[in-house]
Order: C-alpha cells, then structure tokens, then sequence
C-alpha cells in the first residue's frame, strides 16, 4: 500500500482517565506523511466539510475542530468562553486577567477562537508547559500537540540500544529505570524517544523535572524528537509544588514558601501522571530536601499505584545513602518492599544484606573499603534490568583526558594568603561580613579556600591564555563568584599583554537574563573564554547544532575546560567537565590548585568524592585514576 495513501478505520480514542469514543472515521498509517493524529480527517468530502461547518459554528480553529470531531469531543456553541492560562512570567495586573484559586494560575477569559490581547500576547502560556496542561484541563478540552512534519531525525546505535533496555523494562512492569551515563551522550533524546516507543499511540501524561536553563531545550527535544503524541509538562524543581494540591489547606492564601513545605509534606497530585522523568536526578541525594520530597509524592497515583520514573544523571550519587531517591528500583531488583516514607534507610540498604556501608574516622564513606557495598548496588541497579551504566569506552565516545596542575604561589602572594581573613578582604577591596562564628572548623576551612582562590587569580590566567595562544577557546568553570569576577579580569589583561584580543565573558547567576546572550558569543566565537559557575545545563562544546536557535553552529575551534576552583562532592566537577566533552567532542580538562593552601585537601577530598561515584557507576579506570591523583596530594592517612 502506498504509505501517503490512509487506512480509514473505526477507532476509540484514549486520553487518560477518560475515554471518548469516536464516531468518526480515522486515519492510520504513517503519522509523519498522513498526518492522521494531527488532523483527525479522512479524504472523505463530507467529513472535511463538517469540520468546517463545526470551526465557523464554535469560532474554532479549523484543525482543532477536525480533532475534536475524531475525538468525539463535543463542540463549544457560539460564543462560547475559554479561558487561557498565563505563563509563569506574568506578574502585575491587566484588565480580565485573574487568579485561578484551585489552579494557582493567572487566566483571562475570552471568546473560543480568539487569543490574547496584544498586551499579553508575550505570555501566552508555550507548549509543553503546566499552565498550557492546566488550560486543557480548565476548559475541559485535552489538547496533544501536532507532531511536526518530516521524519523524527534517528538516534545513534548506541542510543537505541539504551532506548531498547528501557522499553523493556517498562514492559516488565518494573517501577522505572536509571540512565548512569557519561554527560553529553545524548540522555534527553534517549528519553523522548523510550516514552514514544514505551508507549506507542496511547496518550500518556509525562512529566519531566529538569533544571530552569535546559526547559527550552527540554521542549525543543520533544518536539524534534517525539514520534507519538502525549500531554508533556517540562517544568523545573523549584516550581513542582505547584503540581500538588492539599486536602484541606487553602493554599492560594497561603505564602509560598509555606505552601510549598505544607504540600512537600502532606499534598497530593493533581495528576495521574503515567511517566516521569528527572533529568540530573543527582539533585534529589538529599532526600530530606523539599524538592525530593515534592518529587516522590508526585510519583503517586490516586489508585494508589506509581508513576513509571526514568532517572537520568552521569553521576547518580557518591555514596549508597544518596541512593535513596532509587529505592523502588532497588527494592524491585531485591525482590522486597520499598522503605516507608520516614524509615532509617541507611538501615533498610543494611537489611537488604551484602552491603557493609563502613566510615572512615571522619565519617565519610569510602569505596575502597567497602568494595562489596559497590558489587551489591552495581548488581541491583545495573544488572537487574532496572538500570544501565556505561563509560565513553563502552559508548564509543572520546574518554576525558585530565591533567592536575599544582600553583605554586610566591613569597609575596603567601604572605597574603596567610593574612587573617578580615585583615585579607580588607586588603582586597572586599567587603567583609560577620556572618559565621570564628573558628568552626568548616567555616575557617571554606574562608582559606577562597583566600587560595583569589589570590590565584593570575597563576590561572596565565594557564588559560596559554591555552588561547594555542589555539583554543577555553571554558573556566569556578565556584566563588568573587573569584569569577577577579580571574576574567586578570584574563583580559593576559589576553592584552600577549597581543591578543580582551574577548572574555563572565556567567554568574546574578545576571541570569544575559546568561545565554554571553553562552552564544562564545559558541560563536565572539569571546574566547568563559568564566562561570554555572555547572549544569549549559552546552559549551565545539560544533553544537544550533547554538542559538536560529540554525547557527557553534565554531570548531578545540575547547579546553580549566577548573580553577576546588568544586566540592563527586558530582559538580564531572558536570563541569562534561560542558565541553560532549556530543562526541573532544576537550581536555585541567584541574588547578593552589598547592600548599587550604585548596589541597579539600581537592583531594573532591577527587576522592570523584572516585567513589564513578566506582559506584562502573567506570573502574577513572576511578582508579581519581584515586591516584587524590594520594598524590594527599594520603588517605593524612586527610
């Protein structure tokens, strides 16, 4: 049959919770060429015609109306009222604008068939967003965005295997599925693609949680790369309260802070999601936080069931206490039940048996002395069918190359180093604050890392225009935002005395509108460093399609990622190496420290922290090799 040619057939069309059937006929066959879900129509005149009729009678637009007639969707008499959600950003007062009190959002009413005033047409609520969710859900109207037309593009051998696993774990009814796998392998078109494939051409609700700055992209992949049409909300963790109702509570009286803990504690889901996706779920280790907390209790369903989660992260967590967000599938794996909400589970993963969960003197927990907690858990999350970890290696990806460059400061600059810490900020032009009590262990040890931080402001700029004489384009990942403004300064100056172009730009969290404007003149080599403390959800990689969303390709110019500040845990320096290595892009990585400072142990103690959760991820040879590098500055004895 030719594929362009529809199948007519009588179907039933499922939304979740609900069911309408349709009287009409619909097309099957090739979704991309036919289009047959986006428009719900035969070629049958007749039907065309009605649907016309329908749009003129209801003020609809026309493609709408052919999908609500295929749905059985009754249609909205003339005249009739809709109300339109408001994005996020909206704040302040307009005329008809007003706040949903079960909803928790600004709507504005108005004809069906029309849309917003000029004035507030830049807050039109974007597709795969809570408010647009919430509008379908207000006017009683479901609505699942149209797939785009063309072929979604293919995914690499690699990623298909990864989507194979996780459809098959969805089909054996296991409770979700961790990807713990090298940043920039492609995690978020893996995703889409597993819940299109999982899912086929039921209607799911799938909620994905990621961080704020990759929600664009979040909606773009989704649209680029979904092959069946779902109701998705991508939002981000600060916001996932709003997803909870409470029993009782009034929350729209409420401020937010307090509603938010009240729901994180005692809500309840609005929706019945049938999917969820958290990408970096490395951010719910702490599994007292509120946003891990809002997360699990929207994993529950009304019928008492569980949402299907895919977690996503290349570094899950360091130590198997962080592991508690993973529970269910560990529980799943082991064959026993999940620990309730408030149960000890540092005791729970002991009961599961072969794991020892041994403490250095110092409390800290340690991979090398308990190699079989790391058999245990690898066996439970990754060999079990709930999981998969894999190495660049075994992607046949670059593997990252690392080198550790120790700044030895001069007599002169110990001297400042070495000075008390109000005496030091005072010398600096800082403002000094008394914001902690003198003399607290990590207090004084924090103030000495920033000390050793600033002072080695012109020892890294000198790495990084090194770097930039060599014919690179160098990423400067950093953690004090002082620091950030010290070192692109003495960078600017390098850059100038060398003869080369002052072309740096600084990316903070206290500017976060210029954010991608200053990401954007890198890509495109308008400046040829970056200094940030932005650690995730930032793509600075050389050749990246579509750098600004206008088709423009990031130049090919080699980058380099030089970490110049001690980036505590084993998970915030892997996400700071993979803005450059990714996408099968190649970038080394240097890791400078100020020797002899208050930054060597705590540097030894990151990459010791470095070692466990790549060890607890199945990358043996990095480990090893975090390990190594950890004793050279300092044995485990000493720390």
């Amino acid at each position: 049959m030719d594929p362009k040619v529809p199948c007519i057939t009588t179907t039933y069309f499922q939304f979740p919770q609900r069911a309408y059937q349709s009287g009409h006929p619909r097309i099957t066959g090739s979704p991309r060429t036919a289009r047959a879900e986006d428009v719900a129509m035969t070629t049958d005149h007749a039907r065309k015609s009605a649907a016309r009729q329908q749009a003129r009678i209801s003020g609809q637009n026309y493609l709408q109306a052919a999908f609500n007639m295929a749905a059985g969707v009754p249609a909205p008499a003339r005249g009739a009222v809709q109300q339109l959600v408001l994005s996020s950003d909206f704040s302040g007062s307009f005329a008809g604008v007003v706040r949903d009190r079960e909803w928790l959002v600004d709507v504005y009413a108005t004809q069906v068939g029309r849309g917003l005033p000029r004035g507030l047409a830049p807050f039109e609520a974007p597709l795969h967003s809570w408010e647009r969710y919430v509008q379908g859900e207000i006017n009683r109207n479901p609505f699942l965005p149209p797939l785009p037309p063309g072929a979604a593009p293919p995914l690499r051998e690699y990623q298909q295997d990864q989507v194979a696993r996780l459809v098959a774990a969805w089909r054996e009814k296991a409770p979700g599925y961790l990807w713990a796998l090298p940043t920039g392998s492609g995690k978020t078109p893996m995703a889409v693609r597993a819940v299109c494939a999982a899912a086929g051409r039921t209607p799911q609700r799938i909620l994905v949680v990621t961080r704020l700055s990759v929600v664009p992209a979040w909606r773009a992949a989704i649209d680029r790369f979904a092959t069946s049409r779902h109701q998705w909300v991508v939002i981000n963790p600060e916001r996932l309260w709003r997803l909870l109702r409470h029993p009782e509570a009034r929350l729209h009286r409420m401020p937010t802070d307090e509603a938010a803990n009240l729901v994180a504690h005692e809500g309840v889901s609005r929706v019945d999601w049938d999917t969820v996706i958290v990408d970096e779920c490395h951010m719910l280790v702490n599994s007292e936080s509120r946003r891990t907390r809002t997360l699990q209790r929207l994993l529950v369903r009304s019928d008492g069931g569980h949402a299907f989660a895919m977690w996503a992260s290349a570094t899950p967590f360091s130590e198997p206490e962080e592991s508690a967000y993973l529970a269910r599938l560990i529980a799943h794996a082991a064959g026993v039940r999940p620990p309730a909400e408030e149960a000890d589970y540092r005791l729970w993963l002991k009961e599961l048996g072969g794991l020892r969960l041994n403490n250095d003197r110092r409390g800290r927990w340690y991979h090398r002395s308990n190699r079989a907690d790391v058999t245990r858990l690898r066996a439970l999350l990754y060999e079990s069918g709930v999981g998969s970890a894999a190495t660049a290696a075994d992607l046949k990806l670059p593997e990252q190359e690392r080198d550790v460059v120790p700044i030895q400061l001069s007599e002169t600059d110990r001297v400042r180093y070495e000075r008390a810490w109000e005496e030091f900020r005072r010398s600096e032009g800082l403002a000094v604050f008394a914001d902690a009590a003198p003399g607290a262990y990590r207090v004084e040890a924090l103030r000495k890392v920033q000390k050793a931080s600033l002072v080695k402001a012109p020892y890294v700029a000198d790495i990084v225009v090194e770097q930039v004489r060599q014919g690179r384009q160098v990423v400067v990942p950093m953690w004090f935002v002082e620091s950030i403004e010290e070192v692109a300064v003495w960078i600017a100056r390098g850059l100038r005395k060398a003869g080369l172009e002052e072309r740096v730009v600084a990316i903070t969290g206290r500017q976060v509108e210029l954010r991608q404007r200053k990401r954007v003149a890198f890509q495109r080599g308008e400046a040829l460093v970056v200094v940030l403390n932005a650690l995730e959800g930032i793509n600075l990689h050389a050749g990246e399609a579509d750098t600004d969303g206008k088709g423009t390709r990031a130049t090919s110019t080699p980058r380099v990622c030089v970490i110049a500040d001690v980036l505590t845990g084993g998970k915030r320096a892997l996400q700071a190496e993979g803005r450059t290595q990714r996408d099968g892009r190649s970038a080394p990585v240097i890791y400078a420290y100020a020797a002899g400072t208050g930054e060597a142990p705590w540097t030894a103690a990151t990459f010791r922290s470095l070692s466990n959760t790549l060890a607890l991820s199945t990358n043996e040879r990095d480990s090893a090799m975090f390990a190594c590098l950890a004793d050279q500055i300092m044995p485990q004895e000493e720390a």
